[in-house]
């Protein structure tokens, strides 16, 4: 991990990246406010974990649904507008969740269908968010960008959930959903100001004459791509399970250690505290030769620290296991997102980007529904000590490609900034 810690100021030496950079944060930090609050309303309406795993499905669905086409809608028209139009419908959608609830009108159907709802808006904005970046400054500070990126995301999962457990202890869920509209309404004048002076560049790649022919493409790509593939590959295996830890912290915080509101707000902001660490270690070396290697060997220490926090009993115990948990996972999806789009055509961005979030959001999810049906069977540590011996499984594959990887992706990138 060599480097300097100079390189992080190389980002946010672009004024275009700042003020895209401010309104994200802000957006992200209301978002980890509206599904704490979330995760909250369904664990007090139905006390099971298998519930909790069913809407983090729910969420993410869209992932699995919507993703390709906004990929492929992401390469052929101005990610900008798309942005914009999202945080435009996440306004609408966070008033109106936040007035039934503050009505007590909220009950599961109502609920699974504002998720459902905000599932989809977010699958589209997440392929044009990617799509995006790259244009804002050159290529050799896109490491440090992504690092970034991913230090922003996790001081708001650090701060969005603190404020969270303030806001429902002292007024309840609703005025957390809100928070969501006002950040929304942040980022959409972020972009306002950011399309005054900047336009995102037309695609110079070949597409074809419909959709469906241009998301087939994009599959086709990343699959026959000798470093995007495996890429893919252990991403969507550590998303099915390892990643899943997210959506299951309220059983884990309430219904393991009985530590309520308050313990779920410490469980979450301390994983977000280990990817943000972690992330600044990315920014800081600024490059991405041995960037493979490295999320390799993250990998194994994820393992061992799931089968740790399996024969945890102690909650304090337990929060060192998920800092090493978020640290971890974090040197995975920052290297391999970092990896891909430096390596990646760019008319082919939108789509490679559209695959990876189909991957890493509705993988957890679905993961979340297999770990709360046997939570509430077999216990929540049992299910992760199973999670620590599946995820050691990963690496065991992981290093038989890990020379594919580096050798594809990170030579690809130099030869393709030159």
């Amino acid at each position: 991990m060599a480097g300097s810690w100079s390189n992080l100021g190389r980002a946010l030496r672009h004024k275009h990246y700042r003020l895209y950079q401010g309104g994200r944060f802000f957006s992200h930090t209301t978002s980890w406010m509206y599904k704490l609050a979330v995760g909250w309303i369904v664990w007090k309406l139905t006390y099971s974990t298998t519930w909790l795993g069913i809407f983090g499905i729910l969420d993410q669905l869209p992932a699995l649904l919507v993703m390709p086409l906004a990929g492929a809608l992401t390469d052929r028209i101005d990610a900008l507008k798309m942005l914009r139009i999202t945080q435009s419908l996440l306004l609408v959608q966070g008033i109106g969740l936040a007035a039934l609830d503050y009505l007590d009108l909220i009950n599961l159907p109502v609920l699974i269908v504002f998720t459902l709802l905000y599932g989809i808006f977010n699958a589209f904005q997440l392929p044009a968010n990617q799509t995006i970046l790259p244009n804002l400054m050159p290529r050799e500070d896109l490491t440090v960008a992504y690092g970034l990126n991913s230090v922003a995301y996790n001081i708001a999962r650090l701060v969005g959930p603190m404020l969270a457990g303030f806001t429902i202890s002292a007024w309840g869920t609703a005025p957390s959903i809100f928070c969501n509209a006002i950040g929304a309404t942040i980022f959409s004048a972020c972009l306002i100001f950011l399309q005054t002076d900047f336009k995102m560049p037309a695609s110079k790649g070949r597409q074809s004459r419909n959709m469906l022919g241009d998301i087939r493409d994009g599959f086709t790509y990343s699959m026959r791509h000798r470093g995007i593939m495996p890429t893919i590959v252990i991403l969507g295996s550590l998303s099915l399970l390892p990643y899943s830890i997210e959506l299951i912290l309220p059983s884990l915080a309430d219904g393991v250690y009985k530590m309520g509101a308050n313990g779920l707000a410490w469980m979450t902001a301390i994983l977000g505290v280990g990817a943000m660490v972690q992330a600044s270690l990315i920014a800081k070396r600024g490059n991405v030769k041995g960037l493979s290697a490295y999320a390799v060997a993250a990998i194994v220490w994820m393992g061992l620290a799931f089968c740790a926090l399996a024969f945890s009993t102690n909650f304090w115990l337990a929060l060192v296991f998920i800092f090493v948990i978020g640290f971890t996972a974090s040197a995975t999806r920052v290297s391999a997102m970092t990896l891909l789009q430096y390596s990646v055509e760019p008319n082919m961005r939108g789509r490679v980007a559209s695959i990876y979030g189909m991957i890493t959001h509705f993988g957890p999810a679905l993961g979340a529904v297999t770990v709360g049906f046997l939570g509430d069977r077999i216990g929540l540590p049992a299910v992760m000590g199973g999670i620590g011996l599946f995820t050691l499984a990963i690496w065991a594959w992981a290093i038989t490609r890990k020379n594919d990887m580096a050798l594809t992706l990170e030579v690809e990138a130099d030869a393709y900034r030159k």
